[in-house]
Parts: structure tokens; sequence; C-alpha cells
């Protein structure tokens, strides 16, 4: 927990705001947590560059773009060395469809979240991905069938204590 940056009120807000709305501008940004434009940028930039502010993104709704089906799959390791968790990482590092993945604890060592065109494609790629010679002992997938929450940031005022 050495690793763990300090940040105070006015970073918490500012990260909570940009959370949930990455494409605010700077100066909105700092009327919003009471700073001039350059001091909010300041910290900003002092986010970013301690690894706090990771990256900003643009979520798409693919449901208004294309067909699609998207998936989770818990997977089990054929063996548990850490040479075969670093292997199974770079394939899966590797396969476009695999849009989100977690080493976890419990039945499974992997919880992956894949998104294709169709179950037909889906399918396609979690063979290659079983009989590619990664490790892959077991693989159980579960298709979404309605997301019934957005991600609407991580609720940082109950885990930052200041």
């Amino acid at each position: 927990m050495s690793d763990l940056i300090k940040i105070n009120k006015i970073d918490l807000k500012i990260l909570s705001i940009l959370q949930t709305n990455a494409r605010i501008t700077n100066q909105q940004l700092a009327e919003q947590v009471h700073l001039s434009a350059s001091a909010c940028l300041s910290r900003v930039k002092r986010l970013e560059s301690d690894g706090i502010l990771k990256r900003y993104i643009t979520e798409i709704n693919l449901d208004r773009l294309t067909p699609h089906v998207e998936a989770f799959a818990e997977v089990t390791l054929e063996n548990h060395s850490p040479d075969d968790f670093k292997r199974f990482d770079n394939a899966i590092e590797g396969v476009s469809e695999v849009t989100d993945s977690y080493k976890i604890s419990g039945a499974y060592d992997y919880l992956l979240k894949f998104v294709c065109t169709d179950v037909k494609s889906y399918n396609s790629v979690s063979e290659v991905l079983i009989t590619n010679g990664i490790g892959i002992a077991k693989l159980n997938t579960l298709i979404i069938l309605e997301r019934t929450k957005d991600f609407s940031g991580v609720p940082l005022e109950q885990l930052i204590e200041l």
C-alpha cells in the first residue's frame, strides 16, 4: 500500500467529474471545482503524471451501430505456474474480441468479456483459444442478454479517505 498517492477534496472532485465526463473543458472543470483554469490544469496534469488518471476513452453504443453479441467467459487453466498465467495473459492481449480480462479468485482463474459479431463468431474465437495451446482446461460461457446498469464511475467518495 506504499504506492498510494494522497489526494485532497479538490482532486477527488476533479476525478469524480472526469470519470463521468472526460470531454469537459478545463475551463468548465475549473469552474465546477472553484479553481482558476491554470491551477485546475496543473492538478489534472499531476493526476495524469501520478498515474491516477490513466486514460480518456469513449464508450460506443454498439446497439445503435451494429448487430453483435457480448459474452462473459469463465476460464480455468490446466496448470497454475506463473509462466502459465503469463502465457495466457500474452495470448489474450492479441485477441481483439476480448475487451476485458480479469484474473479472479474462486472456481475459475479468469473472467473474460467478449464482443463478437454473432454467436457463431464467438464460438470460432473461443474454439481457437481452447485449441491453440495456451492451457485452457475449461471455458464456461455466459451470453449477455441485456445490460441493466451502465458504468457511472467508481464510488470515489466511499473508497477514498481524505
